[in-house]
């Protein structure tokens, strides 16, 4: 398997869901503060297999996505796959049946999981169609940008996309 040496972030959401929408608003905010040649940009609705054929041969990924782990609204929460699983009720915000969490523990069991795989969310509080963003998660937009490119601009992090894994 070829190593894609870029780092991919991965905006997940539906844009007509309330706060479901909030990891396609991070990705287009990061795009803002973030030049072109850092990492490749994708927006996704969160549907399991799917994220699994972006993240092919990938070493480095970040997704960024709304949660529900029964925070305060708008609490932001970092997770990095390598450190074990993933709480898949925090991702339950997904209509997919198979979305986020499931995506990374079946990539996991199959030997399929990028290096270095960190999950970057917060918590939402409105998931009905057509809302916007609730008044909490729009608030915490900037805090979450600022967190990602920080992330994608991490020595360590940026180390790990320039290096190729054995196939």
């Amino acid at each position: 398997m070829t190593t894609v040496r870029r780092p991919l972030v991965i905006g997940v959401g539906q844009p007509h869901r309330g706060d479901d929408a909030l990891g396609l608003a991070a990705l287009a905010a990061l795009a803002a503060v973030l030049p072109e040649d850092v990492a490749d940009r994708v927006a996704h609705h969160g549907e399991g297999l799917g994220l699994m054929a972006l993240w092919e041969g990938r070493s480095v990924v970040l997704l960024l996505d709304a949660l529900d782990a029964g925070r305060p609204p708008g609490t932001l929460l970092r997770v990095t796959a390598s450190a074990g699983p993933i709480p898949s009720r925090a991702f339950r915000a997904s209509s997919h049946a198979f979305g986020v969490a499931e995506a990374v523990e079946t990539a996991r069991a199959l030997g399929r999981l990028p290096h270095t795989l960190v999950l970057l969310g917060a918590q939402g509080i409105d998931w009905r169609l057509g809302s916007p963003l609730s008044p909490e998660v729009r608030a915490v937009l900037p805090s979450m940008v600022e967190e990602a490119a920080g992330i994608l601009s991490d020595t360590v992090f940026t180390q790990h996309a320039t290096t190729s894994l054995p196939e």
